[in-house]
């Protein structure tokens, strides 16, 4: 007799929990709007480019795709070709704990001010490192906080406090 949870050969095994993967955004939902693949990717791939320049993206990630992430941060290689190197899919197994949490309060609105940003259709927004400097300026206000956040920590490194360093141990172990 067979039971559910044992082998046939009445060796207990473990199910596996296998949870739901959250995902944030997919190359699906714009396709329609941007009537071309490249295009649809330059919006997601300037928010993986700036997660992967911010430390937000899990290690195994990076390893992965070493060759990719090299070239991106030496500006050689876009977001928007780790994208689709990853499937064209933003989920929480991109991210680390700390770009999970960001991504789960902030990314519901990151196409509202992407559009705001560049004033213009997002799917005419060039992807070029200069464009993606005028967003990543943005996002990493709302990571960090508000503009008064920003400037309470410039005036703490113009006085040299030691609590600043501190201060950045917690933000980057958090995540």
């Amino acid at each position: 007799m067979h039971f559910p949870g044992r082998a046939s050969n009445n060796t207990i095994f473990r199910y596996e929990r296998r949870s739901i993967l959250t995902t944030y955004d997919t190359i699906d939902n714009h396709l329609k709007l941007a009537q071309e693949f490249d295009k649809a990717a330059i919006p997601m791939g300037m928010y993986l480019a700036w997660s992967l320049n911010l430390g937000l993206v899990r290690p195994e990630v990076l390893t992965q795709h070493e060759q990719l992430v090299i070239r991106i941060r030496m500006q050689d290689a876009k977001g928007s070709e780790l994208l689709m190197s990853v499937g064209g899919v933003l989920d929480e197994a991109l991210f680390t704990v700390r770009g999970r949490r960001f991504a789960k309060t902030y990314y519901p609105r990151y196409m509202q001010d992407y559009r705001s940003v560049f004033g213009q259709d997002p799917y005419l927004v060039e992807d070029t490192w200069d464009n993606y400097d005028t967003i990543a300026r943005l996002l990493t206000k709302e990571l960090l906080g508000s503009s008064t956040f920003s400037g309470q920590l410039v005036r703490q490194v113009k006085l040299g406090s030691t609590s600043l360093v501190n201060f950045w141990k917690s933000i980057w172990r958090s995540g």
